[in-house]
């Protein structure tokens, strides 16, 4: 299952509760994955985000709103995305469901700005760059 919102963004200094454990069963975790358009020229960021069975396809979000889309966790599951913004790109893996041993799992949040995309890990709440723009 994959769910897909989009919605205004909140204060940079607020960190969403993304990874939350459905109630019921402990076994199933519901990992939400959130990209940012934070970029100071208030320009539209595309952002194209798949996986394997899954293309979200191509989303216009302009200044200051997010995309994110939502699903239940697995050891199979990779997000990955890639943003333009005018003539830059980038891409990044948003999730791997396998990589449990690395910040990767933690990271449901990226915040996109000028010199490229941040996360901040959930457990250590230590902000990461992830890629930079080309």
């Amino acid at each position: 299952m994959t769910t897909i919102r989009i919605g205004l963004g909140l204060a940079a200094a607020v960190v969403f509760a993304t990874v939350l454990i459905q109630v019921g069963t402990a076994t199933d975790v519901y990992v939400t994955i959130r990209v940012n358009n934070k970029l100071s020229s208030k320009k539209t960021l595309i952002v194209h985000c798949q996986s394997a069975d899954d293309d979200l396809h191509a989303h216009a979000v302009v200044a200051d709103f997010y995309f994110d889309w939502g699903f239940v966790w697995s050891r199979a599951t990779r997000f990955w995305c890639r943003l333009a913004f005018q003539d830059k790109r980038l891409g990044f893996t948003a999730f791997n469901g396998d990589d449990v041993a690395t910040y990767h799992v933690f990271v449901a949040d990226f915040d996109v700005y000028d010199d490229g995309v941040y996360g901040t890990q959930v457990v250590s709440q230590q902000r990461l760059h992830f890629a930079k723009w080309h």
